[in-house]
């Protein structure tokens, strides 16, 4: 009996010490992720990428879109200056990151866009003052896309309206022709039209008191021929198609922006 008993306590500890964990076993290893933030730009940087080839509105995009840690001293600046970067790149520079840059997005892409971000457009036809009339609408189409937080929010290509608001032709005595336009909407990504600001203003070459003064001394010498000077017309005014305009959205807005994939399988 009393070797019965002994043997099932023993059986008993042994299990026990099948059943309790190792004080030595080491913990499960937790996986930690960790991620390196970009280094914010530099001259250096900037410089770099001159020498490397790239284009310039490349090197403003990288600006607009990174941290940055510019030396925008006037030596600095005079030192890009002669390393030959370009005008805009060193505007880039001295803005800093676009503000429009840490707008949020959300899970269904939407991006708030503030007051003020630049477009870059292009007059599609010749605009005229001798064509066209007040309530006329102007075509122009956008350059290069806009992006924010990785979303297109304007498209290349996309369309942009302008009104005339004043059209008058050339006329006689040399009075010349004027032609201004405001910009009313750029369409976004999301087919929407978003309004937008900026009015350009043109006006013809002028010969008015030049032909005013030549009328006077001719009339002195020939008399009633003399007014036939104030049949000279002055110049029309006339804007050429390709020319770029930089436009900004009118008030804060949201776009549903669209992915570099999206507008992948958008494209036929």
């Amino acid at each position: 009996m009393k070797r019965l008993v002994a043997s099932i306590l023993i059986l008993s500890l042994g299990m026990a010490v099948i059943a309790s964990p190792s004080r030595n076993q080491d913990p499960p290893a937790t996986a930690v992720t960790t991620q390196t933030a970009s280094p914010a730009l530099t001259n250096k940087d900037v410089l770099d990428m001159m020498k490397a080839g790239l284009a310039t509105d490349i090197i403003i995009a990288k600006i607009k879109s990174s941290a940055t840690n510019f030396d925008t001293s006037p030596g600095a600046l005079a030192a890009l200056k002669a390393a030959n970067v370009p005008d805009n790149v060193i505007l880039a520079m001295v803005k800093g990151p676009s503000a429009a840059s840490t707008q949020p997005v959300s899970a269904e892409g939407v991006v708030s866009v503030p007051d003020g971000t630049e477009v870059e457009i292009q007059l599609t036809n010749n605009a005229s003052g001798e064509e066209l009339k007040v309530g006329d609408v102007v075509d122009f189409v956008v350059v290069n896309p806009i992006q924010l937080n990785g979303m297109t929010i304007f498209e290349k290509g996309a369309s942009g309206r302008a009104r005339i608001t004043t059209a008058k032709r050339a006329g006689h005595w040399g009075k010349a022709g004027k032609l201004e336009w405001a910009m009313q909407d750029v369409m976004a990504a999301d087919g929407n039209r978003i309004p937008a600001r900026f009015t350009q203003r043109h006006i013809g070459d002028s010969k008015g008191g030049t032909v005013a003064v030549a009328a006077v001394a001719t009339t002195v010498f020939l008399g009633p021929l003399g007014l036939l000077w104030g049949l000279k017309k002055g110049k029309p005014a006339i804007i050429p198609a390709g020319n770029r305009y930089s436009v900004f959205v009118h008030g804060d807005t949201k776009i549903k922006g669209k992915t570099a994939e999206t507008a992948a399988k958008e494209t036929p």
